[in-house]
């Protein structure tokens, strides 16, 4: 449920050190591409040099690479969020939580404000779209209808998890997905016409692989989630109602709401949240991810950038024996 940190939370400013030695030529190479690249594309491709070469990496490498990213991040965007979050991420600023509440697992902007709970009239990009919540809703009710196929949400590696442990691999939350690590149920969807054209028009929080996900989601009654912190401040976790059997609620950064029918229920989910259903059947909603508010469109573009590249490099570097 809590996926591995992609990046360190402090790394040296200084590439160079005494003991590391010299870096390899392909590795020379690959820094010199990553301060000429301009794309997440021409960073993956210098990565596929670099794994291509079948050689560990050096712990020189290591060392100039925090410097080499932070640089090529940073012509990314003057933005001052953006460099303000690329600068505390990177260790060169000191950097705390607005609230001890707010604790994502996986990426904090620390430039928007400590802020849970969204009213519609709040999410300009979401607010047209409550009209659709109805016929959204009737298509989706006709969908469960028939006999669908539904998987836990929480995955049978968790078994072994303290938090986790007792939803692993159980029915009690499933989901059917419709989208998840850049992946669209094309069948599933094509099902779905009315979901899917919603789901276009939403301002999806596009930072792939790590989101947007949609998917219907599903509490059986006796079900309590515990609470859990979610990704990243930088995305709201949006519900979009379907079947609401009475008794069942969330409770975000302390405070307990219910779903109503015709509204969206929008959260920060970096918050300390939790659900459960008291209730006598199964509840089901619709859950999306969206851009935080906060973002303007330059942050958001700089974001996804980002978060491609980091992704992509951790996951080269793993290809080699540790730095």
């Amino acid at each position: 449920m809590q996926p591995p940190r992609l990046w360190p939370q402090r790394v040296p400013q200084s590439p160079r050190r005494r003991d590391n030695g010299a870096m390899k030529p392909v590795e020379t190479q690959f820094i010199q591409a990553l301060r000429e690249a301009r794309t997440p594309a021409a960073v993956a491709e210098a990565c596929d040099v670099l794994e291509h070469s079948g050689e560990a990496v050096t712990p020189a490498f290591g060392a100039a690479l925090p410097a080499a990213l932070h640089g090529h991040l940073q012509a990314v965007s003057a933005h001052p969020g953006f460099r303000l979050w690329l600068d505390v991420y990177f260790g060169r600023q000191p950097g705390r939580f607005r609230s001890p509440l707010q604790q994502p697992n996986f990426l904090y902007y620390p430039a928007l404000p400590a802020q849970a709970w969204f009213s519609t009239p709040e999410l300009p990009e979401l607010a047209p779209l409550q009209r659709l919540i109805a016929p959204v809703r009737e298509e989706l009710l006709g969908f469960l209808a028939e006999d669908v196929a539904f998987r836990p949400y929480v995955d049978a590696r968790a078994s072994g998890d303290r938090q986790w442990g007792r939803l692993a691999d159980s029915l009690e939350w499933s989901a059917r997905h419709l989208l998840r690590r850049e992946q669209w149920d094309e069948a599933l969807v094509a099902r779905l016409p009315v979901t899917r054209d919603f789901l276009a028009q939403a301002p999806l929080a596009q930072y792939p692989p790590h989101a947007p996900e949609c998917f219907i989601s599903r509490l059986k009654p006796g079900t309590e989630l515990p609470p859990h912190h979610g990704l990243s401040n930088i995305k709201l976790t949006a519900h979009l109602p379907v079947d609401l059997p009475g008794g069942c609620s969330i409770t975000v950064a302390g405070e307990t709401r219910h779903w109503v029918h015709d509204d969206f229920l929008v959260f920060d989910d970096a918050f300390l949240h939790s659900a459960c259903n008291r209730g006598e059947r199964v509840r089901t909603v619709l859950i999306f991810d969206i851009w935080h508010p906060g973002l303007c469109g330059e942050e958001r573009a700089a974001l996804a950038h980002a978060i491609a590249v980091l992704d992509r490099v951790q996951s080269c570097r793993r290809t080699g024996a540790p730095s």
